[in-house]
């Protein structure tokens, strides 16, 4: 039998090589590839093919969103699970936006990660009961959105929002606002996440339409 051929993608090594310990008692599949980055996978893939990825999502360098699209478009072949954490809901939707519908959370059982795995790789989908819940509230919420003529923010978001809309990347206003990159990029997809848009294109477009910026 076949094993199934696995990419684990995280920039924390200690969390790399405990999930390859777990899954090397799984007869069916093995790690063929750990990667701490976005940037690093890529590299790795060019000598190494594999069936799935696990991809982390904030990484340093390339993150998984980046990695995501650039996989789906060099390896259209590869399956991708995002395998991070709940606590940043904006992430579970911008995934699933790029195309990445499968989601298991760091914090779920083992065997919720192996089911997840032998699902996409023939060829479904896989979402944990949480991360579910999460898209289809987003879902729900959508039309709401889109019809209000304005979005509750706090006064962090505001001054976010208002840089962006400056043309600042998140690097100049982490320097800013005395924040890294990492969490300026965290705060901007929560804006996605209750703009419901994709892009800071779309998120500009619709704060100047609605003059909140």
């Amino acid at each position: 039998m076949q094993k199934i051929r696995l990419a684990v993608v995280d920039d924390h090594e200690k969390f790399r090589k405990a999930i390859t310990r777990l899954i090397h008692f799984e007869s069916d599949m093995e790690v063929v590839l750990q990667a701490e980055n976005g940037e690093h996978l890529l590299e790795l893939l060019k000598i190494k093919a594999v069936d799935l990825i696990l991809m982390d999502i904030r990484m340093p360098k390339m993150d998984g969103f980046m990695a995501s699209e650039k996989v789906k478009k060099l390896y259209p072949n590869i399956k991708i699970i995002a395998f991070s954490q709940y606590d940043l809901e904006a992430n579970i939707i911008e995934m699933n936006i790029r195309g990445v519908k499968s989601f298991v959370g760091k914090e779920d059982e083992p065997r919720e990660l192996f089911k997840a795995i032998r699902t996409v790789i023939n060829g479904g989908v896989y979402m944990t009961d949480r991360s579910a819940e999460i898209v289809q509230r987003y879902l729900l919420n959508i039309s709401k959105i889109h019809n209000q003529s304005t979005v509750d923010l706090c006064e962090k978001e505001k001054t976010l929002l208002k840089m962006l809309v400056q043309g600042l990347t998140s690097r100049q206003i982490g320097e800013k606002l005395s924040k890294s990159h990492r969490t300026i990029d965290d705060m901007r997809n929560q804006l996605y996440l209750k703009f419901n848009v994709n892009c800071k294109e779309q998120l500009i477009a619709l704060a100047t339409k609605w003059n909140l910026a």
